[in-house]
């Protein structure tokens, strides 16, 4: 909600340059909340004592069998440290050798200032009940504690610009990410920003329901952002604080895998062979509900781009139209509702619906997705709706499915939102590491086990090629997340969250790769990219969410 608050309730407008210098200070908080946990993690196994003692640097085959980790997840860690300037990484013939940046000893060195941060993390799971349920007065003395903590900057030198106070402030803001970003998610979910939004002068901290001594530390966090004013006396933004407001679904989506954070010393070095999902089907190592709202609001300005190809789509003569449209990994129904409003209020096709129905097909893997999704769209009246069973490894299946129903695979527009890289991983048969020459420098991984860069861009694109038969005619529209390079990341890592996002993904077995890796996989698969509805985000190099219209090289749909 308050992602999408009316900007003409703000005193006086913030100019470009104040919007950006808010959002390196959330993108550093988004860093720090992956950071912190691994970064304790790799030093309670021993890694930052061997690598302070090593200035050489030490192979990755070397590290792994001093510190037992599980390669795979132990990779993605590394990775992330690469991408901060805290290691540098070079080939030693086929192996990776790493050694500790004069950045990364100030940096490491700091590691056990994460300790008490880290710790909180349990309760930060929980954080909303804490703030407006129940109190508790362990749960109080702790974060009590841990603000107070942050108040002081974590006894740390953060002034000057020498080398080491710039990343004791780097330090310093990834430490306070563990704690803000469940407060501002906490906060926007439960309406306090949008009550301060319309209240210009504040309001009385106890006009705020809720655990009044929890919420007084966070009100004094935020106040250490600049965020809130006289925090003491009566609640107020700031300016700064009115657009940090209206962007805190940007903290939703990591602070959602704050179960899995809770767990990364099990992932790094552990029995990974938990379950991932309870005996209700939910999800153990994200909250998806809440990682559903945080994504809501972006997911509207990517799909605005994706309606100019629907529009232009169902504006075509009826007879070079799709029946309907199909989305793989429907969720909860938001897009199959958003593309049926589209082509009913903005089309020439939804002026005819009664002649001319729109089929509209939501898959989905799981059991409790396809329920929510079912009950969603059909409070929401959406028509001729079908929900079943499917995988996004097996488009023959889905064919099978659709001839089911008497619809044709062919005859549908196929749509999909960051869903590629969440695919099951499937090792290639007969691939011979080594066959093709990786693009990619990304790390991934498969339950532990380390996937060589080769073999996961030659799994792309199979995948992708056992979509083309399927998608040729109207094609695929395709809504993707990606990483970028680590010297990309970290020549940017006060204006990209993928930190963030390699982490977060990594870690739960998603596979990101950059976003020309996966346009050139698409290609080698037979598939090419309409350049007229393709977009990234943001603009540029820096792109980590890509649109893309796949067609086939046979059978498509000739525009008119």
């Amino acid at each position: 909600m308050s992602a999408h608050l009316d900007l003409a309730l703000a005193p006086a407008m913030l100019s470009n340059a104040e919007k950006a210098a808010i959002r390196t200070i959330v993108f550093n908080h988004l860093a720090g909340i992956a950071l912190a946990p691994v970064v304790k993690a790799l030093a309670d196994r021993g890694l930052v004592a061997l690598l302070m003692d090593a200035p050489s640097g030490l192979s990755f085959d070397e590290l792994v069998a001093r510190t037992h980790a599980n390669r795979g997840y132990f990779r993605i860690a590394l990775r992330l440290l690469v991408a901060c300037g805290w290691l540098s990484q070079r080939e030693d013939g086929a192996a990776a050798r790493y050694a500790l940046t004069p950045e990364g000893r100030i940096a490491l060195g700091l590691a056990p200032l994460y300790n008490d941060a880290v710790s909180f993390i349990p309760k930060a799971i929980f954080l909303d009940d804490f703030l407006f349920g129940r109190s508790d007065q362990v749960t109080l003395r702790h974060f009590d504690d841990i603000v107070r903590r942050a108040k002081e900057r974590w006894s740390v030198f953060t002034d000057g610009d020498t080398t080491a106070a710039k990343v004791h402030r780097k330090t310093a803001r990834y430490l306070e990410g563990l704690l803000v970003g469940p407060a501002m998610v906490a906060l926007a979910r439960e309406g306090v920003f949008a009550r301060l939004m319309e209240a210009p002068d504040g309001l009385a901290p106890e006009a705020i329901a809720g655990n009044q001594p929890a919420l007084k530390c966070v009100y004094e966090l935020l106040e250490l952002q600049g965020w809130l004013s006289n925090a003491g006396v009566r609640i107020k933004l700031t300016r700064e604080g009115r657009y940090a407001a209206q962007i805190a679904a940007s903290y939703g989506v990591t602070v959602s895998y704050l179960p899995l954070f809770e767990r990364i010393s099990t992932l790094l070095f552990g029995n990974v062979n938990f379950p991932r999902i309870d005996e209700s089907g939910g999800e153990i190592l994200v909250n998806r509900g809440m990682n559903v709202w945080g994504s809501g609001g972006a997911h509207a300005n990517y799909f605005k781009k994706a309606d100019e190809f629907l529009i232009e789509l169902f504006n075509r003569p009826f007879d070079q139209q799709p029946l309907g449209v199909c989305d793989m990994g429907c969720g909860d129904g938001t897009l199959l509702r958003h593309v049926y409003e589209t082509v009913r209020d903005r089309t020439a096709r939804g002026a005819r619906l009664d002649a001319h129905p729109l089929a509209l097909v939501g898959v989905d893997f799981n059991k409790v997705a396809r329920r929510i999704s079912k009950q969603n769209l059909r409070k929401a009246g959406v028509p001729n709706v079908r929900i079943i069973p499917g995988d996004i490894n097996r488009p023959a299946y889905l064919a099978s499915e659709l001839e089911n129903l008497d619809i044709d695979v062919h005859e549908l527009l196929h749509v999909r939102s960051f869903l590629d890289h969440n695919r099951p991983y499937l090792p290639p048969a007969n691939y011979a590491l080594g066959s093709r020459k990786a693009r990619t420098k990304g790390a991934f991984a498969a339950l532990g086990e380390d996937i060589p860069p080769d073999e996961l861009e030659e799994n792309l694109v199979r995948h992708l090629r056992r979509w083309a038969p399927y998608v040729g005619r109207f094609g695929l529209l395709v809504l993707e997340l990606h990483t970028l390079p680590p010297q990309l990341t970290l020549a940017n890592i006060d204006h990209t969250l993928a930190i963030a996002y390699d982490a977060t993904h990594g870690f739960s077995d998603q596979y990101l790769v950059e976003l020309d890796v996966f346009q050139a996989c698409a290609r080698e698969a037979g598939l090419i990219a309409n350049e007229r509805f393709c977009a990234r985000f943001p603009p540029g190099e820096l792109a980590t969410i890509s649109i893309n219209l796949f067609e086939g090289g046979e059978g498509k749909a000739d525009s008119p």
